[in-house]
């Protein structure tokens, strides 16, 4: 599948989650769907491609969010740079792992997010909330993960004749 492809789908999904998901008063089912797009696209393309699409889908939350200016940006580059290093040292051979890491890329946001948040506001009004959801929305952003994943599988073998 082309990198162009994912960023596509990515926004797509992204407008979906923004959308749909705010209505649902449940805050641990707001999964962040931009993450597995961002790591599919590093470990299956190219490092040019996972960059392109980490700043694209942070730029959709950006302008879908109300976090403090650039930090969904930020955050999404510095997940990008994070799965560009363990590349090479982790492999994805099914939608599991792939959900494992998924996981582990929300749980990394959060913190990342506590640390911008922390460094430029030096507040800290909101962290009890960010920890408290973090392993809920890390399990439920790997669980739609494998669906994605497998989506988009479906996709390469159907259009793009890839395995």
């Amino acid at each position: 599948m082309k990198f162009y492809t994912c960023i596509l789908l990515g926004i797509i999904f992204s407008i979906f989650e923004s959308s749909l998901l705010s209505f649902i008063p449940a805050e641990f089912l707001k999964p962040d769907v931009t993450i597995p797009f961002i790591i599919y696209t590093t470990f299956f393309h190219t490092p040019q491609a996972g960059l392109v699409t980490s700043i694209v889908m942070g730029i959709i939350q950006e302008v879908l969010s109300t976090s403090p200016n650039g930090s969904m940006i930020f955050s999404k580059v510095l997940i990008f740079l994070l799965a560009l290093f363990f590349k090479n040292k982790l492999y994805i051979d099914s939608k599991y792992s792939f959900s494992n890491i998924c996981a582990g890329a929300v749980v990394c946001e959060s913190l990342i997010y506590i640390l911008l948040s922390w460094l430029a506001k030096g507040e800290t009004k909101h962290i009890e909330n960010v920890l408290f959801f973090m392993f809920p929305n890390a399990i439920f952003t790997g669980f739609i993960a494998i669906f994605i994943f497998s989506f988009v599988r479906f996709l390469n073998m159907k259009f793009f004749n890839k395995d």
